[in-house]
């Protein structure tokens, strides 16, 4: 792993080298083809050359990204997830970096056509820092594409054993989209696996208006859909 003078002091935990497999049967379902989160994406994507996944865990994102363009860069803080990713063929070679999401600067990597994040902004920290370091990865032009977990507003207020709820709301949004009963199963074991437990406790999502306010004020003239999925929302933001 190849990380900046100050990554030791920025690389949040990863959290996803103990999740990985879960993880990986978990998003076939969210990042299968007919599914309402790739057909979302799909139909954003802008023209262009570059493009790059922030927080791309098993890389399903990146191989639909290598049918559009001819330079594709996943990262993520988990080598496990990314070693999952190395696996999977491409049209073009995608180029994985295992690093922090607020490691990336334009200076470094440049800026991409495209700049997508799907399930993993909440999990980089303050919308603040997050969202500025994505929006500056952004060329002249460029698109940024977020999908992300939300909240409901009132959930902000609920018991910690809502996890256990949520859980089983997962599992049965995961059935309805794919009529696989061991995905909605695996989804579960994920969800309350002691290091997901463990994560969620430091990483909670925004609701679904703190999604709005924040988004709305680091992003101008952002486009956002609510319930893309439930429990997830998108962002859609041109660079001027």
């Amino acid at each position: 792993m190849t990380e900046g003078a100050n990554s030791v002091a920025t690389q949040p935990e990863p959290y996803f080298d103990d999740l990985a497999e879960l993880y990986e049967r978990f998003t076939r379902v969210r990042d299968a083809a007919t599914s309402p989160v790739r057909s979302w994406l799909v139909e954003r994507l802008p023209p262009g050359r570059r493009a790059i996944d922030v927080g791309c865990g098993g890389g399903n994102n990146c191989g639909m990204l290598a049918d559009h363009y001819d330079e594709v860069v996943g990262v993520d803080i988990s080598q496990r997830m990314l070693d999952i990713a190395a696996t999977k063929p491409s049209r073009v070679p995608v180029r994985y970096e295992c690093r922090s999401a607020l490691d990336l600067s334009p200076a470094t990597h440049g800026t991409f056509d495209l700049v997508m994040s799907v399930n993993a902004v909440f999990h980089m920290g303050p919308a603040e820092s997050a969202l500025a370091r994505l929006r500056e990865l952004v060329a002249p032009g460029g698109r940024l594409l977020i999908i992300d977990v939300t909240q409901p507003d009132a959930a902000a207020d609920a018991p910690p054993s809502r996890q256990s709820t949520y859980a089983f709301e997962t599992a049965r949004i995961i059935y309805e989209m794919s009529g696989d009963v061991e995905a909605a199963a695996d989804s579960m074991r994920m969800m309350l696996h002691p290091r997901w437990l463990e994560m969620s406790t430091q990483h909670m999502p925004l609701t679904d208006a703190e999604f709005a306010r924040a988004y709305e004020a680091l992003l101008p003239g952002v486009q956002i859909t609510r319930d893309v999925v439930p429990t997830m929302s998108a962002a859609l933001w041109d660079a001027p």
